[in-house]
């Protein structure tokens, strides 16, 4: 799904966001990249974290499967699509309370052969979208 010439390790700085307006928690991140899964790692509050994102299904339709050590350990499912060099994806997740889902937007792009883009979005039950994670990452030799 994610072409050859985007395979390998970005670097960059992950940014963090638990509400909409609020300062970003940063800390350094990396994505490791294959052609059926990405790998990310970064940092919160001094414990380093992990994620893994498996992709799956005929383009340009797929499914991904996201997992990770900090909010995510029992996984999300989400569905999408790629669209020229980059991958749409969307899930939901109950909120616990007895309120309506809400969506979890991930959204990779590698339209630049030196960079990887890795964003996560928060999708209020009204369709309001607050971004939650963002790691642009520079490719490493």
């Amino acid at each position: 799904m994610i072409p050859a010439s985007h395979h390998g390790r970005f670097t960059g700085t992950n940014r963090l966001w638990f509400m909409p307006g609020t300062p970003a928690h940063v800390s350094d991140g990396t994505l490791i990249v294959a052609a059926d899964r990405l790998s990310v790692r970064w940092a919160h509050d001094g414990a380093s974290r992990e994620g893994e994102l498996v992709l799956s299904g005929p383009a340009p339709s797929c499914r991904g499967d996201f997992t990770d050590t900090f909010h995510a350990s029992s996984g999300m499912a989400l569905n999408g699509y790629q669209q020229g060099s980059m991958l749409f994806l969307f899930g939901t997740y109950s909120a616990g309370d007895g309120s309506p889902a809400w969506g979890w937007r991930i959204v990779l792009d590698w339209c630049d052969p030196d960079h990887f883009s890795f964003r996560m979005f928060n999708v209020l039950p009204d369709g309001r979208e607050a971004l939650a994670v963002d790691l642009f990452g520079a490719r490493v030799s």
